[in-house]
């Protein structure tokens, strides 16, 4: 019977995480797994329909009319073949269109953005028959995605029988749920992340030939290129780029390693970098078909990479092979370490930061790594002279980056020894890799939060979006510094938005976002698999779990970071084997104990953490530990660990608490003398307050400003039964609106446990222009979209009293460029402030005020490099100013840009 007409049934579904299959109760880590459990997958539910439809179960419908549609949703990321199989009952002569999405928000019958060119993505079509079968080409294999739509673009009526899709990645995986290692803990948001993070990895692993076509076709995509060595390979994203990119590996293959523990994709990877590595050296920024050069830092992400899969793998092999072109790789690089030892960035492309170049903090950070494990590599090989030549290069760096790029005041590294931009990936590789000594690390790792908000951390870097590459890392510096209950902190923010945003695939990770929580990279071109977004799966085995690799050739460590966790166990599939562990952390009785089960040789030391407080160790049952000294396995204490050496492979470690933890409370300005405070407005002050003790330390943290300033003070909480801890608070000053410009200095205390700590800090104060102020300038540029938003550059932003916007000239590189400010009535003044952006800071300018007749200069600046300014004079009554920018900085094409200018 052939149907002409019928109901429309509409049905939306809105489903946030895929539900894997029911788990075995002994292994209950496997409800979370969220791969398929075959490589033949179908359609869990309808998200909506359109026009005339007729759905008779999940996977077949009825279409009846053109523009009739159906959305199904595969309930999480999917990748590879459609499949549809038609009934008999339909129209002859019919065409039917199918278009694929990553997101419920993009859902119709035009496809996301893959393509990477200037066309769009658009959708595919077929001819239908009756009664066959339809398999979409291999070209339009489509990597990533969770919604299909299926639109009818004929008059009569369509028979699907069944709707399926053949899985494409990890092409050599039979089971593709079965994972060499897995975690498990007390919290179920981070067991979902964990393996949200695994899966997304998953997704990133594909067969070499089906890859991103580059360039791209006019419209359309092809995944039909070939991008690397071998069977199976690891990209950057499952639904593009679909290539090799350095960068990213240096977070998905960590995340491989702990938990698929396949790391032959990533051996390819590397391989295929290698296959293309010039003449003179120098690595790729990206790999075929895209092949980009002239990145330094994706360059030092692959020396890193190579001594990574060497650690995971001890392939000594296929190190042999790749050592040659290692070696020039090194070479070409140290060739720009200058006599301060510091790396100057000539190859300036890299992820989506802005101002890279000159002696960047992201890329010495990565220097110093790969001169680490490069000497470690060089001991393996047995040249023993190259070892020692590295190891001394990366000491005497280190000793350079700390005495340059260090920032006192703000607790932080600087992007460049000019630059007042503290960057979230050069802190948080500094932190990670070893740069920062311990107290810097705390600082730095304290310094770090001031960039959350409601979604995650911030990217002063990327224009203030949230960016999950430096955020991986950044997850990782906080367990470094020793703050695991802020890593987890960050991790459910982050990550717990968007595995559960309804923007989201519910089973993968973004390549980035907006701060308001929006899809970045253009929206619909975002990759909603990426691998470099992916840090949490590695960071909670190695550091939360707490088994973690050494030295490149050394076995593994037992180091549990418990945070705020009750208990976590999990596996790491390793060289010497696999090892277990598991540990629970119980605060009333104030006892930890760990279970170990491991190959002989494979751990090296087993490091139990004290909380703070005197423990007593015990190992199956003997006593290792009293508190005071040492009795068996070499137990020393270090750094709030009981440390153990020789343990049996299986063994049962007790600590037990057998004194109270003395209260202490510390309390520190974090990223202090950075963003002015405008008079009338309120800025919050970062406020670091540390404590020890046995308990939860509550308090308050307030401040004693100029008289009129009104202060909000700041509740915090700090758990110290989970060993020595810290928060950060905002507290908040207002000057009033009368304040004039220039500095200003509070002392903030916290208070708290019967104890008091406090610091000062000096703050920049603007001032405010009199009501119908007016901003002219030499020119201005034309109003642009900027991440889906009409942006202005006005002289006008540069009075608003808002840093977010500013005047912009339209003169690339042609001086000067003047921005003049008009009070209706004469203003007394003492100075001006200066507000600019981090690609655009104006270094070379002049202050001038009107006098009715001529313009005065009151001050000259040449070699700025500050963001926020107070710009002295001679007291000087006008009702005119000016800025005369002669000079501004290259990285946004050497325009002027000033976001303030106030009296």
């Amino acid at each position: 019977m052939r149907i002409r007409s019928a109901t429309a049934i509409v049905t939306v579904v809105l489903a946030a995480t895929a539900t894997p299959a029911a788990a075995d109760p002994a292994r209950p880590w496997e409800h979370n797994n969220f791969a398929p459990a075959g490589r033949t997958v179908t359609p869990k539910q309808v998200f909506r329909t359109t026009g005339t439809v007729l759905q008779q179960r999940p996977g077949a419908a009825v279409l009846t009319g053109a523009g009739s549609s159906i959305t199904y949703d595969f309930g999480r990321e999917v990748g590879g073949l459609v499949t549809l199989r038609f009934g008999t009952g339909g129209d002859a002569g019919q065409r039917l269109g199918l278009a694929f999405t990553e997101s419920s928000q993009y859902v119709g019958t035009t496809s996301d953005a893959s393509n990477g060119g200037g066309g769009a993505d658009l959708s595919l079509h077929t001819d239908v028959t009756p009664g066959g079968t339809w398999t979409m080409p291999r070209a339009s294999l489509r990597g990533g995605f969770r919604y299909l739509t299926l639109f009818a673009e004929s008059a009569g009526s369509i028979f699907l029988n069944r709707v399926s899709l053949e899985i494409s990645f990890t092409p050599s995986m039979g089971d593709l749920r079965d994972y060499a290692n897995h975690f498990h803990s007390s919290d179920p948001l981070l067991n979902k992340i964990w393996y949200a993070g695994a899966y997304t990895v998953q997704t990133n692993t594909i067969a070499p030939d089906t890859g991103r076509v580059w360039g791209p076709p006019a419209t359309g995509w092809d995944n039909s290129a070939t991008v690397g060595a071998g069977s199976e390979i690891l990209v950057d994203g499952a639904k593009r780029d679909r290539t090799v990119w350095p960068g990213d590996l240096g977070v998905s293959v960590p995340t491989a390693f702990a938990s698929l523990g396949d790391l032959v994709p990533t051996r390819n990877a590397l391989t295929t970098l290698y296959d293309h590595q010039t003449a003179a050296g120098q690595l790729p920024y990206a790999g075929p078909q895209v092949n980009f050069y002239g990145s330094d830092t994706y360059h030092l992400w692959s020396l890193i990479g190579t001594a990574t899969y060497y650690q995971y793998t001890h392939d000594r092999p296929w190190l042999d092979t790749e050592w040659a072109g290692y070696l020039r790789a090194v070479g070409y690089i140290l060739a720009q370490v200058g006599d301060d030892g510091l790396l100057t960035v000539r190859g300036t492309a890299d992820w989506a930061r802005g101002n890279q170049g000159g002696k960047n903090i992201a890329a010495n950070a990565l220097l110093h790594q790969t001169l680490v494990t490069g000497a470690e590599l060089a001991a393996v090989r047995g040249e023993v002279a190259l070892a020692t030549t590295w190891t001394t290069a990366a000491g005497r760096l280190r000793r350079a980056v700390n005495d340059v790029l260090w920032d006192e005041a703000a607790g932080q590294y600087r992007d460049n020894p000019d630059s007042d931009l503290h960057p979230q990936d050069g802190n948080a590789l500094a932190v990670w890799y070893g740069l920062a000594p311990a107290g810097r690390a705390a600082r730095v790792s304290a310094a770090l939060t001031t960039n959350w908000n409601t979604y995650g951390a911030t990217t002063p870097e990327n224009g203030g979006q949230i960016s999950t590459f430096p955020g991986s890392l950044e997850v990782q510096a906080h367990l470094v510094a020793g703050d695991a209950t802020r890593a987890l902190e960050l991790i459910r923010r982050e990550w717990g938005y968007m595995l559960n945003s309804p923007l989201g695939t519910g089973s993968t990770f973004w390549e980035g976002y907006l701060a308001d929580g929006r899809f970045g990279y253009g929206g619909a071109y975002m990759s909603a698999a990426h691998g470099w977004a992916t840090g949490p799966t590695s960071a909670l085995t190695f550091y939360v779990l707490g088994v973690r690799p050494t030295t490149v050739d050394g076995g593994y460590v037992i180091h549990p970071a418990p945070g705020d966790l009750r208990n976590a166990e999990g596996s790491l599939r390793t060289p010497y084997g696999d090892i277990g562990l598991a540990w629970r952390h119980d605060k009333p009785s104030r006892t930890f104990t760990a279970d170990v089960d491991a190959p002989a040789g494979a751990v090296t030391r087993v490091d139990v953490p004290t909380f703070g407080a005197r423990t007593n160790v015990t190992v199956n049952g003997r006593l290792a530990w009293d508190g005071r000294k040492g009795h068996a396995f070499g137990a020393r204490l270090e750094n709030g660990y009981v440390v153990l050496t020789g343990t049996p492979r299986r063994a049962t470690v007790v600590s037990t608490a057998v004194n109270n933890v003395p209260e202490t409370l510390a309390a520190a300005v974090t990223s202090a003398g950075t963003t002015p405070v405008t008079a009338g407005q309120r800025l919050s002050v970062p406020v670091t307050v540390s404590a020890t003790g046995d308990r939860v330390v509550s308090g308050t943290a307030t401040a004693t400003a100029p008289e009129g300033w009104t202060v909000t003070p700041a509740p915090f909480a700090i758990d110290t039964r989970d060993g020595p801890g810290s928060t950060v608070v905002q507290v908040g000053v207002q000057p009033p609106a009368d304040t004039l410009g220039g500095t200003a200095s509070v002392t903030v205390t916290a208070t708290g446990a019967g104890r008091t700590a406090s610091t000062t800090v000096p703050l920049l104060v603007f001032g405010t222009w009199p009501a119908g102020a007016t901003a002219t300038a030499s020119s201005f540029h034309a109003p642009n979209v900027h991440n889906g938003e009409t942006r202005t550059y006005g002289p006008g932003n540069a009075i608003d009293r808002n840093l977010a916007t500013f005047w912009n000239d339209d003169t690339s590189g042609g001086y000067p460029d003047t921005l003049t400010v008009t009070a209706p009535e004469p203003v007394r003044l003492h100075g001006v402030g200066l507000a600019s952006l981090v690609d655009g800071v104006p270094t070379d300018f002049t202050v001038q005020t009107w006098d009715g007749t001529t313009w005065t200069t009151r001050a000259a600046v040449t070699g700025n490099v500050a963001l926020y300014r107070w710009i002295p004079f001679d007291t000087v009554t006008t009702s005119q100013v000016r800025i005369v920018v002669t000079g501004s900085q290259s990285q946004n094409g050497a325009f002027s840009r000033i976001a303030e200018v106030t009296p």
